[in-house]
């Protein structure tokens, strides 16, 4: 490119025969800067939503995971106070019937159902 401008300059052409020599010699790669330029905003770009749509698709799968732990929770503490109510009554019906067996009263309470 400079070798262009320097021949047209000294050839006894202008400045603006010069600068048209240059320019001449330089609007393909200019244009092609351009465009690689704008090609590679683009992927970036792309690459972007692509990284917040996969997040977004993780935190989603987080989420449904965590509510499906919760409820995996939940239901392992019902059985387990059922289990533990199911015991204090058969323990207080185990003492209810050795109370009979022995002739004595039994006055105790049965138990309460809790939350």
């Amino acid at each position: 490119m400079a070798l262009v401008s320097l021949r047209s300059f000294h050839g006894g052409g202008s400045l603006l025969d010069s600068t048209l020599a240059v320019w001449s010699e330089a609007a393909p790669l200019i244009i092609t800067a351009a465009a690689a330029a704008l090609v590679l905003t683009e992927v970036g770009r792309s690459i972007v939503v692509i990284a917040r749509r996969l997040e977004e698709g993780l935190e989603r799968v987080r989420e449904r995971r965590r509510a499906e732990g919760r409820e995996e929770g939940r239901a392992e503490g019902r059985e387990e106070a059922f289990a533990e109510a199911d015991r204090g009554w058969e323990a207080w019906n185990q003492r209810r019937i050795e109370a009979a067996e022995r002739g004595e009263p039994f006055t105790e309470p049965p138990p309460k159902h809790t939350r």
